[in-house]
């Protein structure tokens, strides 16, 4: 199955070159917010997706947002390049997320929460790798799209809706996705950004999320930042009872600050 899998995100076409672009300014020690926002202006509906976002009560910020200038301020280079990749998937890739019970809009609302969720609590607490984390806190999901296509070629999809509908937590997710595919969807990210030539910081974090203490102790806090958020919101429930018990357990056990989740996540619930 992971040699399937590994054929079909070999297919996947190039980002765009306005997402390269922005990719390129994000990862160049000298680029600036000065610098992004001209390359975010030439594609009026990726503006019009930041500035939505800017305006969602997910974020909380306190007025109105009709500048994109300002919305890419107050988002960050990290946040920014997490909305392109995710804006170029969605334009150039199939979204029917229906093999996990779930709808595209809901599978974007929960991916936005997720990127909300490390902002908002996650962000403070690591210094390296910030604006690493903060982009894959938006795509952490993207491996599903190519997981929806491996198991509906492979006559698995009825049999994995079947189960994925009885799942409650961030674990039990992981648990049937390794059962049907081999590998986690955040595994089958990591691949993609191989795929897409994206830097070992990136994989690396991305890859350990499934397990943080296999990751170097450069960057095991951001993995383990991000394991706690996807317990928080997985794709099928979240915000469930179950879901914020584990992440805060999570939280506990790595030794994150708890209080300010618990804080973070009622903001969320009451957005």
């Amino acid at each position: 199955m992971v040699e399937k899998i590994i054929k079909k995100i070999k297919s996947l076409p190039p980002l765009p070159e306005s997402i390269q672009r922005v990719r390129e300014i994000c990862e160049d020690p000298e680029g600036t917010i000065k610098d992004l926002i001209p390359v975010v202006k030439q594609d009026p509906m990726f503006t019009a997706d930041i500035l939505k976002a800017a305006n969602s009560p997910l974020y909380g910020f306190s007025r109105q947002i009709t500048s994109i200038d300002q919305a890419v301020s107050l988002f960050g280079m990290g946040t920014i390049q997490g909305f392109a990749v995710s804006y170029a998937m969605r334009k150039n890739f199939p979204m029917d997320l229906s093999t996990y019970g779930i709808s595209s809009n809901n599978f974007m609302t929960v991916s936005t929460m997720q990127n909300a969720l490390t902002s908002l609590w996650g962000k403070s607490q690591v210094t390296a790798h910030n604006a690493e984390m903060v982009t894959l806190s938006l795509l952490m999901e993207l491996g599903k799209l190519v997981a929806v296509i491996v198991l509906s070629e492979e006559n698995k999809a009825d049999e994995f809706q079947s189960e994925i509908s009885k799942a409650r937590t961030f674990n039990d997710i992981l648990t049937i996705e390794k059962k049907f595919l081999s590998i986690p969807s955040e595994w089958i990210v990591a691949l993609m950004f191989k795929h897409w030539k994206y830097n070992e910081t990136m994989i690396d974090i991305m890859q350990n999320i499934v397990n943080p203490k296999k990751a170097d102790d450069k960057i095991r806090k951001n993995t383990q930042i991000l394991r706690v958020v996807k317990e928080a919101l997985p794709l099928t429930s979240p915000l469930s009872e179950e879901s914020i018990q584990a992440a805060y357990e999570k939280a506990e056990e790595y030794g994150l600050d708890s209080q300010n989740l618990k804080k973070a996540i009622e903001s969320l619930k009451t957005s």
